[in-house]
């Protein structure tokens, strides 16, 4: 490892149990992805510092290059702002979900991006807050759909003790340098009996196993340095006096084009007949629902 990656990088205990005991499990362009023997948490050590975390969220992340082949690390969205229908249609069926707990009240979006959640929620009612560490979606939020989005991180917004009834992580717990401490903070914001919704992908899934380092999330181990299964993410919310109430598989709606691409970062010869169809048939912009079973959402109560 070369001096400047040595200063860069950083060595950490389990988050979730501090044992400092690990096994590999693979390595992926440069990065080593480990799994704690005691608790099976898998993460990625040695890790970028927070610092350079942070620069990841540039104006480039919710468009990557490498979505159309190019050769840039695995990092990101494809075309965030173009997807918009596609991803409120996601969101739609995730609040219809927080609203079988609760019908309204106030609610927080950490790692809110682009401000489309927020966005739904508040027509529905919802009293909405966001967080966003990317300064171009952030300035998205605020600016062209005027909501309340604050850029930093959580632990700096010092919110009032049980100031929310919902708080959502859609895709965000995998990137966080501490999730514990994120965790025991939404604890002390959420009011009593609040819920907390988690999305993150699922490294215990069969499609994970199978794909190996193959696997789409994986390939991310520059943003995604925590990979939790349905147990670690557990034992994680229990430790923090958090109840689960149920677990699901989170699927996601696409453009057919759009399914196509990702599904050529796996198989280009197969997706490529397929997209030779698909231009045929004209289907490029129908929508479809797709769960690859690879990605959880759990919900889970303060007690």
């Amino acid at each position: 490892m070369g001096h400047n990656k040595r200063r860069m990088t950083e060595f950490v205990s389990c988050n979730l149990c501090n044992s400092n005991s690990t096994k590999p499990l693979m390595k992926i362009n440069g990065f080593h992805i480990v799994k704690c023997r005691n608790c099976k948490l898998a993460y990625v050590n040695p890790r970028l510092k927070p610092v350079s975390l942070h620069k990841i969220y540039n104006k480039d992340y919710y468009k990557n290059p490498a979505f159309k082949g190019a050769k840039s690390s695995f990092c990101g969205y494809m075309e965030y702002l173009q997807e918009k229908d596609f991803i409120v249609a996601t969101f739609k069926k995730r609040l219809g979900q927080i609203e079988n707990y609760l019908k309204g009240g106030k609610l927080l979006d950490v790692g809110c991006a682009y401000g489309f959640f927020l966005e739904l929620a508040k027509k529905n009612g919802w009293q909405v807050q966001g967080m966003e560490i990317s300064e171009a979606a952030y300035r998205h939020a605020k600016n062209k759909l005027k909501l309340p989005v604050l850029n930093k991180a959580l632990e700096e917004a010092k919110f009032k003790n049980e100031s929310f009834d919902v708080v959502t992580l859609f895709d965000v717990i995998e990137h966080l340098p501490n999730p514990n401490a994120t965790i025991k903070e939404i604890r002390r914001i959420l009011k009593p009996n609040g819920l907390l919704v988690i999305t993150t992908p699922d490294i215990g899934s069969l499609s994970a196993k199978i794909l190996g380092r193959n696997w789409e999330e994986v390939k991310r181990v520059r943003e995604h340095i925590y990979f939790f299964s349905k147990p670690t993410l557990k034992s994680m919310l229990e430790l923090n006096n958090f109840k689960v109430l149920r677990t699901e598989s989170a699927g996601r709606y696409f453009s057919v084009e759009s399914a196509i691409k990702r599904g050529k970062i796996y198989n280009k010869k197969i997706f490529g007949f397929i997209e030779k169809l698909s231009d045929i048939l004209n289907l490029n912009n129908k929508m479809i629902y797709i769960d690859p079973h690879y990605k959880i959402t759990m919900y889970a109560r303060k007690i």
